[in-house]
């Protein structure tokens, strides 16, 4: 589903913070990205998510190659964007609209979804990550923990075929992070393609197939999770 090829990729398009990577990740598998601070993981995971093209190599989903002039094609580039969700780490990054409900709704009304679909899909996600009495509250008025799970929300509402996750269960108290932990058993045994950077090693080993391991901004290692 995702395959790297040499792929190395830059902030300012000439200086790489990733180098040469090599890996494929296959639908349906659930795979950590770790490493140290600074080590290029968020970086990595904007990567796979398009919003950084390759300086050099390939990227490719689904044998489609992701590059700057695909992404460019609008077509394109919103089936990417459904089939591919991101959960940033800082969830202030992502909601922006005027209520919970709006933020879920927005992106299956801009991939013209029927209203009438659109407003089951905010219904159904609202109830998946319990989140009924912050439905008419301004995203921005809300803590970390509820701002996450409306992050959580807003892209599960795009019925994605891999969920991208930045810390997924950072800002989280142990009631939340249980939640995430559910819903991403849930998710891949549905056949879901995870992927998520973590620094916590339960939630690996709980969730993963593999890991792979980066350091300064390379591949260190690509190993299965043992359970």
């Amino acid at each position: 589903m995702f395959e790297l090829r040499n792929a190395s990729f830059s902030y300012d398009g000439e200086t790489p913070t990733l180098r040469a990577l090599n890996f494929m990740i296959g639908r349906g598998e659930s795979v950590a990205i770790t490493g140290d601070n600074g080590c290029g993981k968020t970086t990595l995971l904007r990567a796979l998510n398009g919003l950084l093209a390759p300086i050099a190599g390939e990227y490719l989903f689904d044998g489609a190659r992701i590059d700057k002039k695909a992404l460019a094609n609008a077509s394109f580039a919103k089936t990417f964007h459904r089939r591919v969700g991101f959960v940033f780490q800082n969830a202030d990054a992502q909601l922006f609209c005027g209520s919970v409900e709006d933020e879920i709704a927005f992106g299956p009304r801009q991939l013209d979804v029927e209203e009438s679909e659109s407003r089951r899909r905010v219904d159904d996600c609202i109830s998946l990550m319990g989140i009924e009495a912050l439905r008419y509250r301004a995203p921005y008025a809300l803590s970390g923990g509820e701002k996450r799970k409306v992050a959580f929300a807003a892209v599960l509402a795009l019925n994605p075929d891999a969920l991208v996750m930045d810390e997924p269960l950072e800002n989280l108290d142990a009631s939340g992070r249980a939640l995430i932990l559910d819903l991403c058993r849930s998710l891949k045994a549905a056949g879901k393609t995870l992927i998520f950077a973590t620094h916590n090693e339960s939630f690996v080993a709980e969730i993963a197939d593999r890991r792979i391991r980066l350091a300064q901004g390379e591949v260190a290692g690509i190993e299965n999770v043992e359970r």
